[in-house]
């Protein structure tokens, strides 16, 4: 049987993080949700279907099948990007017989179909459909189910919301957990709800409360003195967390990141950096991104009242009061930035100063420096994620820069609702850190 994964119209809820990514490979808990259907299937490979775009970087960057309906050459079970896939949906799937959709309302969960119906089908599951796109699919099925589970998402708050239980939930499904934990840590809770990967070094005074929920520290991680992490927790592979470092509870760090300061109920990609004194609260990172000194982002407003975002060019009530800053691949914010509650920073922007509205892609952000907003021109910004990235000894390649210029241009109409200035901004550049 192949697995395939596909995105739905709630794809675009998530930028602009999904701006430079498939949904299925945001990370919630020790995984993204591809990954966590790789877990749970015993699989090493899926096919995908997205969004053309994303589908051409994903054969060329990662070598996997990606928009290719003829390749299905077996009984395929379709399951949503945004589902986050468990041992009941485990079940659920060996279950259900072929030519059978899976529905929440009107999105569709799973759907098992066999070889030629699913080749036939797949095409409606490409470039992110809407409910109506999909409904040849849920026509074709000859039985339809009711999913009442609530793990199929919509917003990216939902992310941030369930991120540490998922942590814990997925701790306790890993084979075997145990590792030696060094003498100089000191470790509040049970021990066996601490794990440390291969080669990860633990200075002297450092704190491990899980009290409240597991810590997971991948494999040659640095974890520096007098830090505190509280679980549920997780560290990537590589990653170094700073000398006097807060990483409370619902922290989620991908790999390769350096990271200091207080985060808390964050989840960041990887191959970030927040190294430095300043708050990250309620947030979501993106990857190559670089947070400087004294950055903060607020995640509760001073009435303590419902925070609103702006999803799709409309305003929604997120329902949650702790919300804090949704922030896109390879952005840069200066010394001292401070971002408002619940706001989104755009790919490759670089901002200053306090950030009191959403930011699009490709701009300098200063307004509160009396600066107007300047677009990023395209060289600009494949030339500074070239140099962050060599930094990590990872090389930008061709499927890179063309999925930047892509974005680039997609992105083209949200900066045009704010008329950035253009061309050279040697003046600009005079306040850049």
């Amino acid at each position: 049987m192949r697995i395939v994964m596909f995105e739905d119209d709630a794809t675009y809820n998530f930028e602009p993080l999904t701006l430079t990514r498939g949904v299925f490979d945001l990370r919630i808990g020790l995984f993204s949700f591809a990954d966590r259907v790789k877990h749970y299937m015993q699989v090493e490979q899926m096919d995908f279907l997205t969004r053309e775009y994303i589908a051409e970087y994903m054969r060329g960057k990662k070598k996997v099948k990606a928009n290719e309906p003829e390749a299905i050459d077996d009984e395929a079970i379709f399951i949503n990007g945004l589902l986050i896939f468990d041992r009941n949906l485990h079940k659920m799937v060996r279950r259900i017989k072929p030519e059978t959709v899976v529905l929440k309302g009107d999105r569709v969960v799973m759907a098992r179909f066999n070889e030629v119906n699913a080749r036939e089908l797949a095409s409606f599951f490409m470039n992110a459909p809407s409910p109506k796109d999909l409904k040849p699919v849920i026509e074709k099925a000859s039985e339809k189910i009711d999913y009442e589970g609530d793990s199929l998402i919509t917003y990216f708050w939902e992310l941030i919301d369930r991120n540490g239980n998922q942590i814990a939930e997925d701790y306790e499904t890993m084979p075997r957990l145990r590792s030696r934990i060094p003498s100089e840590a000191h470790v509040v809770g049970k021990r066996r709800n601490v794990y440390i990967g291969k080669d990860t070094e633990i200075a002297p005074y450092v704190v491990l409360n899980a009290e409240r929920g597991p810590i997971y520290i991948g494999e040659g991680c640095e974890i520096n003195s007098w830090s505190f992490i509280e679980g549920p927790a997780y560290i990537g592979p590589g990653t170094i967390v700073h000398p006097n470092s807060i990483i409370r509870e619902g922290s989620n760090i991908g790999a390769v990141c350096r990271v200091g300061g207080e985060i808390e109920e964050t989840i960041i990609q990887g191959y970030s950096n927040k190294q430095h004194t300043g708050f990250l609260g309620h947030a979501y990172v993106g990857e190559w991104v670089n947070l400087g000194a004294l950055f903060t982002n607020s995640d509760l407003k001073n009435t303590y009242g419902n925070i609103r975002v702006t999803v799709r060019g409309k305003r929604i009530d997120s329902g949650r009061i702790k919300l804090g800053g949704i922030i896109a691949d390879h952005v840069k914010a200066s010394i001292g930035t401070l971002l408002y509650t619940g706001k989104k920073v755009g790919v490759a922007s670089r901002i200053e100063g306090l950030v009191a509205e959403d930011v699009p892609s490709f701009v300098f952000y200063a307004r509160t420096h009396g600066l107007p907003v300047w677009e990023i021109e395209i060289e600009e910004a494949i030339k500074v994620a070239r140099r962050m990235m060599s930094r990590r000894k990872v090389e930008l390649t061709d499927d890179d820069e063309k999925l930047l210029r892509k974005v680039f241009e997609l992105t083209q109409e949200e900066r045009e609702l704010i008329k950035p200035r253009r061309g050279f901004f040697e003046f600009a550049n005079l306040f850049l850190s």
